[in-house]
């Protein structure tokens, strides 16, 4: 944020629901993935998101390693609504919201038994493999992103 901006809250009952996201993935909730308080660490939540956007651009055949481009995180926010407890599923949600030059913006969240539980927004970046900088969407790819904003 820059300077002077206020963050706004949206309540979690006022988030979009699970059916609202054109793409949902489900997996399991781990043993492994529990942390001292035996729910879910922080940082595999994190790991969820990434599931998420991974396998977002993989069902949207923007794999890009083949071509010399790569995607990099560049900024995620999360927000924690409730704890999520062993044993059980999640259900990652991804929607796009923004498409830059280079970049697209994401609203994910974490639903367990249809609740949300999490919510993150995401920044990736297409970037050039080799000279390790961003590098814009071809009209192709620009045009298939955007059809899949989120409104």
């Amino acid at each position: 944020m820059n300077e002077g901006q206020t963050r706004v809250r949206i309540p979690v009952d006022e988030r979009r629901p699970l059916a609202a996201y054109p793409y949902v993935t489900v997996h399991p909730i781990r043993y492994g993935d529990l942390d001292p308080n035996n729910h879910v660490n922080n940082a595999v939540i994190a790991t969820y998101m990434e599931i998420g956007r991974t396998e977002f651009f993989a069902r949207e055949g923007l794999r890009l390693t083949t071509q010399g481009r790569g995607i990099s995180l560049v900024h995620i926010e999360i927000e924690y609504h409730r704890e999520i407890l062993y044993p059980g599923f999640v259900e990652i949600a991804i929607g796009i919201l923004k498409v830059g030059s280079a970049s697209a913006t994401f609203d994910q969240a974490v639903f367990v038994d249809g609740k949300r539980h999490v919510s993150a927004s995401a920044t990736t970046a297409q970037v050039d493999t080799v000279a390790k900088r961003a590098t814009p969407w071809n009209d192709e790819q620009r045009a298939r992103l955007e059809a899949l904003i989120i409104r």
